[in-house]
Order: C-alpha cells, then structure tokens, then sequence
C-alpha cells in the first residue's frame, strides 16, 4: 500500500489567494438536443475555480470527474450553456474550498445554406456557452456566437470620392449618390447576450442579427455576380468598427425587448484590415439598461 500524500492540500510558500485556476482546451464530443433537432459538436471547454490562500493548489482531476459525470452519463444536453452551468455546479460540490467557478464552452456551428446564387454551401460560425458562478450573487449564464462578414471602411471611401471629384471634376452630384471605391475588411463579430431567469436566447437569433449587420457571412463558392454583389452591398453600406457594435446592440435590444436592465451584453467587432498591418477592434461591454438608457438620451 502506497501512503500518497495530498500535496495541492498543503501550505503555499506565498499565502497569497489565486483568482483563477484550472484547464483549457479540454475536448469532448458532445450532442445537443434542440426541439426534434440533434448536432454533434466537438466541443473545446475551460473551467476554472479560485483558490484560497491556505492551499498550496486545485485538484484538476475533480474538474474533469465533473466533465465526465455530466457529458458520459447524459449523452444528450440542451445546449451548450446549460451544459457550462451543470459543469459550473458540479466543480463546485467537488471542490468545498473554492467559492467561484467559470466555465465556457465553445465550438464549430456548421450549417447548411444556399449561397445567392442558390448554390448548396456550409458555414462555419462558432457558438459560445459560458457560466459564471460566484458566492453570494447569481448565476450567470451566457450565450453567444462568432460570426464572420465583411465591412468596407467610410473614411476611406469619403476620401477617394474627393479624389474621383478633383480628377474627373463636373461629376460631384452623381458621385454624391453612389458608393465610391473603399477597401474591404474580413469581420468578425462576437456577440454574447446573459441569459435572465424564464428567458431565452438561441444562437440562431444571434447570428440572424450580427449578419444583419454585416450584410451576410462569407461564403467558400461565390459565382462572379455573387461577389460583386457582395462588395457592392457592402461599400452601400459602409461600416466603422464602431458602427457595427453599436447598431447590433440597438438591433438586440429590439429583439430581447423584455429582457431586465440588469442583463448583460457583450459585442466585438474585428476588422482584419486590408491595408494596415493591425486590426481595427471596438467593443461594447454593458448591460441592457445601460443600452436602453443611452439610446433614450
């Protein structure tokens, strides 16, 4: 009989308490069940607790006994938030010391579209589950999508109609009406919105909006007129960062109309510029009074 000794019960060096711990990147096939609808996903999930100062480290195992007691035994989950929340709760009872626990799930959506020109395609977007759980205040639970499109820039769009005006002059009033040459940018819109008690959000509605933004997603079978209406729609609409952000946060607090003030909502967008050598990045990190209030100001 071996006497193994419990060294992550011991004493730290430094008593100093530890905020986050835990794994990344673990993976597990998982099937979600949606009204008569079931996915497989590969799911890559995160898990983390704090650690207090008298304890010199977390039990890792316990995290994935969690995982495996939830994901194995049950075959079938809702989705992936709940199954964030169910691993949250889980790691929680295994582990007495620690008083928070956040976990995310995250994996590839493929879904069968047709392309403008009618064409049978699959896009890939990403879906997001997260769970936040702290010692006296309530659980958080998170949905959310990645979403990739296309914007093309205003400000530079503005200039070259001022160049056209100067090369070619006597054309300002036409000019003045159609779109003028811009760069593109590949987009991609975080969108994540707090799920509040008897409320609901699929990540098919998140999706719906941010490509509403965007003007679609991008597609890997374009026939030349599809990409020319894709390019040409888009320098009709021309689009900052920062614009993006702000109309998908006015287009989700029409669709979640009754959702409390206190729920949050997280946007990004990032364009991958085309010609800088760094991304363009905005965010809107808030909650839905805060939404609401400002659009009433």
């Amino acid at each position: 009989m071996i006497d193994l000794i419990d060294v992550q019960a011991g004493k730290p060096t430094y008593t100093i308490p530890v905020n986050k711990v835990g794994v990344r990147g673990i993976k597990y096939p998982v099937r979600v069940k949606r009204g008569d609808r079931e996915i497989d996903l590969l799911t890559l999930i995160d898990i983390f607790v704090d650690l207090p100062s008298t304890r010199k480290g977390a039990d890792f195992s316990r995290k994935i006994e969690a995982i495996n007691e939830i994901i194995l035994a049950r075959k079938v989950v809702p989705s992936i938030e709940d199954l964030s929340a169910e691993i949250a709760e889980r790691t929680l009872e295994k582990l007495n010391y620690s008083s928070s626990c956040d976990v995310s799930v995250s994996a590839d959506y493929l879904v069968e579209k047709r392309s403008p020109n009618n064409s049978p395609i699959i896009v890939n977007y990403k879906i997001l589950g997260e769970t936040h759980i702290r010692e006296g205040t309530k659980k958080e639970t998170i949905v959310g999508v990645v979403v990739q499109g296309m914007n093309a820039c205003p400000c530079a769009m503005e200039t070259t109609r001022a160049l056209i005006s100067r090369d070619f002059p006597g054309n300002e009033e036409l000019l003045s009406r159609i779109p003028s040459i811009s760069h593109n940018q590949r987009n991609l819109v975080t969108f994540k919105v707090e799920i509040p008690e008897n409320g609901n959000v699929e990540a098919d509605e998140l999706i719906e909006l941010a490509e509403k933004v965007l003007g679609g997603s991008l597609y890997s079978l374009l026939k030349r007129i599809d990409e020319g209406n894709l390019v040409y729609n888009a320098h009709k609409n021309p689009k900052f960062v920062e614009d993006i952000v702000r109309e998908l946060a006015s287009l989700a607090l029409g669709k979640y109309k009754d959702f409390p003030d206190s729920a949050k909502i997280y946007i990004e967008s990032r364009s991958e510029e085309s010609i800088h050598p760094h991304d363009a990045f905005a965010a809107v990190d808030t909650n839905f009074g805060e939404i609401r209030k400002s659009l009433r100001a």
